[in-house]
């Protein structure tokens, strides 16, 4: 069922852009879940709660990116696991900050030019808020869905071994 937009012109740039950001939001959300299943299982299951520093479960995506990382790095019981978590994170870096700038960004100008669109997003600092510029080029969409679909996969298969092979209590 295809659902028509009022005021979008069906096959127009900024359908396009509508589609592109509705992907990123539905796609990231379901590879977030594998991010977080892995996080829990680590801080619970594996120990990652008694590393120096971590009373309390990571929550922005990127303090959960760099938990994993430690986790990896600091506990024996996940070797088997080291080289394709460390590649998981390395996948989701790659898309991070696209993903961050399109879900938390808005358009600055209703023009395009070329496929491109500029937005602003607010960049929260403890003492200031930085206006931050940037410009969406749809023709990156291809490069970004394969990476997003690549990690949608991934990441789930992932999350589950490791959590079906956590530790048993004794």
């Amino acid at each position: 069922m295809r659902v028509d937009i009022t005021g979008v012109k069906p096959g127009s740039n900024f359908e396009s852009l509508l589609r592109t950001v509705g992907f990123v939001v539905v796609q990231w959300a379901h590879c977030e879940q594998s991010l977080e299943l892995l996080v829990n299982t680590l801080f619970r299951e594996y120990g990652g709660n008694k590393l120096p520093g971590r009373k309390r479960m990571p929550k922005p995506v990127s303090e959960k990116i760099a938990f994993v990382k430690e986790c990896v790095a600091q506990i024996s019981s996940l070797a088997a696991f080291k080289a394709e978590l460390e590649a998981l994170t390395l996948d989701f870096e790659a898309v991070l900050q696209t993903r961050h700038d399109l879900m938390h960004g808005a358009l600055a100008d209703a023009t395009v030019s070329n496929g491109v669109f500029t937005f602003i997003r607010l960049e929260a600092h403890p003492d200031i808020h930085e206006v931050k510029e940037f410009q969406y080029d749809l023709k990156k969409f291809p490069a970004l869905e394969a990476s997003l679909v690549r990690l949608g996969a991934k990441a789930p298969k992932i999350a589950r071994r490791v959590f079906a092979a956590r530790p048993k209590p004794p």
